[in-house]
């Protein structure tokens, strides 16, 4: 694969002259990785699309152990919580 290098000026309004390979209107990303230097990179269309079926959940199972961890998350909650306005 030949590297196709095109060494040009930043124009007025920073426009960076790429390569003939590289389509007009193509999505990039600049990213700066020193004062100097910066990482250019073409973002192609994904075409691999991935389908995951998740089944609904309506009601969990009960589970003592879990119910007492939620009554010491609310109690320490409703400590912190000022008193109401009367």
């Amino acid at each position: 694969m030949k590297l196709e290098l095109e060494s040009r000026q930043v124009d007025m309004k920073r426009r960076v002259i790429m390569p003939r390979t590289c389509p007009p209107n193509a999505a990039v990303t600049i990213q700066e990785v020193d004062q100097d230097t910066w990482i250019i990179r073409r973002h192609r269309a994904e075409k691999r699309v991935k389908v995951v079926l998740i089944d609904t959940i309506h009601k969990l199972p009960d589970d003592p152990e879990w119910q007492k961890v939620e009554s010491a998350f609310a109690r320490s909650a409703i400590r912190r919580l000022p008193e109401p306005e009367k």
